[in-house]
């Protein structure tokens, strides 16, 4: 908040400051005309410059010289109060008149009169003696050549007076007369106050334009968004615009003044000013058109245009024209009220109110304020143009700092980014290390029950070995376990590869524990005690497992083939199921040898093996409890093993 109060009061400073040093005018109170007669006798010339307005002679319809004045023809004159157009006595705006004051100094040193705008071309005579001439006046648009034009002139007093004779014509612009009063001064003082305004109102455009161009670069060269290029246009534009206002700054480019020609180049300007500045407040407060509202909008601005670049089009009518630029401001401000879109910011509320001043000062500026003040239209404008400035800052500042502050976390999200880099290449050496090593461990135990095959296989081929029955059937049995061995190696390492792969389909269902443990017992009962181990199979009445009726026996048949391997001749194995307070359990326990403590946490390891002695010896690959914890977490279980060496094992399953 006190950097928005800051920015508040730097920006009412500046159009504070530019409202009383650049458009106040610095014209002294003094006498007024009175009957045509300015007695300036009894004022100060030293420091103080006054306005010649009063009643002068006015003769609407007549182009009179100072010849035609001093020769004494029989014409009634009649007084009109200036400065005004000659429409308050109610004659048309287009027409010619004549206009004359006589001035009583005290002085016959050289004073300097400056002379404003005149509507639409004039001729001043100053005792008797042409010295001003912008276009040339006629009773017609035929005869007049318009032309308009600022100058300071130098009078001289002849025996204390100044007789002044003004010729203006009017048929091509929207003034009419004496519009602008008339200033008069020592040469020292008005040009020190004249150029000292225009110096400040050059300075004041200077700024604009630099404004417009810096935002028309970063729109070119930074931030390709389109609010900025309407930004640097509305400056430039209203650069153009305010030097050709009236009591303008660009004469002195133009010796020759402004024509109609510019004056409607002017209008254009005014037209695309308020185009520009419209459509900066839709992106501001992104406000989305309906094809109505963009059809007036388009017809608001438009029409205008066409109207002004139209020469046959008569220059009052294109100015009312004008005014229909204000439908569609009038629209947009009623939208950001309706939508709320500026909520509790005060640098959107702070935007808004200038261009509420910028609506409502604009037909003022042309209207009221345009005889009083010098550039009128440069303080709402000024404030406007800071206020958008201001708001497109604000938005560049808070990208800059979001710059900022990726840019602080850069070298951290570096680092991150590499240490995760590193530890993607250790998983990536560590998968091809276990790739390495799943190849060796399955080229070794495809090898061992191969090799035990292929021998028993070779000593039954062999007559003088196998010389009985007994040992051949022997043998057979030997060679029949080792292809079991074989198969079951083979059946682990397919379900590995499906499960790691992720192409493993799991359809559960509602088995009945009973009917499993039947099965289970028709199924390993007989192994179990062809090795003199006791088999047992039972469960909880009325218990139902919901699991993958085909997958819940590869878990069984690694349990159960593990503890045949591991259990001695004279133990047992069993199987159990039942209910638990959370659910259902099922348990396959052996009175084997069991796992040492070191071992036990790792036995659910892919390719884990307490010695590699025993797997060579009793064909174990190291991949059946991966694969009953894989299973059984994959039906949404838990798997956990209990061992004591000397003791026995058991496995415990949890659904």
């Amino acid at each position: 908040m006190k950097r928005f109060l800051f920015m508040f009061v730097l920006i009412m400073t500046v159009c504070v400051t530019l409202l009383f040093t650049a458009s106040q005018p610095f014209v002294s109170e003094g006498p007024a005309a009175s009957k045509g007669v300015m007695d300036l006798r009894e004022t100060d010339f030293t420091s103080d410059v006054y306005a010649l307005s009063g009643e002068w002679e006015f003769y609407y319809g007549c182009l009179y010289t100072p010849d035609d004045l001093g020769q004494g023809k029989e014409v009634e004159a009649e007084y009109i109060s200036l400065p005004g157009p000659w429409l308050k006595l109610g004659y048309p705006r287009l027409g010619y008149a004549t206009y004359r004051l006589h001035i009583e100094t005290a002085t016959d040193d050289a004073l300097l009169l400056y002379v404003p705008e005149i509507m639409s071309s004039s001729v001043i005579w100053v005792n008797g003696r042409e010295l001003f001439e912008a276009g040339r006046p006629g009773s017609s648009a035929e005869h007049t050549v318009p032309g308009v034009r600022n100058d300071l002139l130098a009078v001289v007093p002849m025996d204390g007076t100044l007789d002044l004779v003004i010729q203006a014509a009017n048929y091509h612009m929207n003034g009419s007369g004496l519009f602008y009063p008339l200033l008069i001064g020592r040469d020292t003082v008005l040009t020190h106050h004249i150029f000292r305004q225009r110096i400040l109102v050059a300075a004041a455009l200077g700024g604009i334009f630099f404004i417009g161009i810096y935002h028309l670069f970063l729109f070119a060269f930074r931030r390709r968004e389109r609010i900025y290029l309407i930004y640097s246009v509305t400056c430039l534009v209203t650069t153009m615009r305010l030097a050709m206002e009236s009591n303008n700054l660009v004469q002195y480019f133009l010796p020759g003044g402004i024509g109609p020609v510019l004056n409607r180049v002017f209008l254009l300007l005014f037209t695309l000013q308020n185009l520009c500045i419209c459509l900066f407040m839709l992106q501001l407060f992104s406000i989305r058109l309906g094809r109505v509202l963009r059809v007036v909008y388009g017809a608001a601005f438009i029409l205008p245009m066409i109207f002004i670049i139209i020469q046959s089009v008569p220059y009052a009518v294109a100015v009312n024209w004008m005014f229909l630029v204000l439908v569609p401001f009038c629209i947009s401000v009623l939208l950001v009220v309706k939508n709320r879109k500026i909520g509790r910011d005060p640098y959107r509320l702070l935007y808004f109110i200038s261009l509420i001043i910028f609506i409502f000062f604009g037909p003022l500026s042309k209207t009221v304020f345009e005889g009083e003040l010098f550039v009128p239209g440069i303080v709402p404008n000024m404030f406007l143009l800071l206020s958008q400035c201001l708001m497109l800052s604000r938005n560049y500042a808070k990208a800059h700092n979001e710059v900022e502050r990726v840019n602080e976390n850069l070298e951290l999200l570096v680092e991150q980014r590499t240490e995760q880099l590193h530890n993607a290449n250790k998983q990536l050496a560590a998968s091809q290390a276990a790739l390495r090593e799943m190849i060796a461990n399955i080229s070794h135990d495809l090898k061992t029950p191969l090799t035990v095959l292929n021998n028993y296989l070779e000593l039954l081929g062999d007559g003088t070995v196998a010389a009985n029955e007994q040992e051949r059937a022997e043998y057979l049995g030997i060679a029949y376990h080792k292809n079991l061995d074989l198969q079951r190696l083979i059946h682990n390492l397919f379900e590995v590869t499906r499960m790691e792969g992720g192409t493993a389909v799991y359809r559960k269902e509602s088995i009945s524990a009973a009917r499993l443990m039947q099965e289970a017992e028709h199924k390993y009962c007989e192994l179990v005690q062809d090795n003199g181990i006791h088999f047992s199979a039972e469960s909880e009445d009325g218990l139902e497992l919901n699991v993958d009726g085909n997958k819940i026996w590869s878990v069984l048949d690694n349990l159960v083939y593990n503890a045949i391997r591991y259990t001695p001749e004279g133990g047992s194995i069993s199987l159990r199921v039942r209910k638990t307070g959370g659910g259902t359990e099922l348990t396959v326990s052996d009175t084997g040898e069991g796992i040492a403590p070191e071992h036990l946490p790792h036995i659910f390891e892919r390719f884990y093996k307490v010695s590699p002695e025993r797997g060579e010896k009793d064909g174990s690959s190291g991949l059946g409890l991966y694969i009953v914890k894989t299973v059984v977490e994959a039906m949404g279980g838990t798997v956990r093993a209990e061992s004591a060496q000397g003791k026995g094992t058991v496995f415990t399953i949890r659904f």
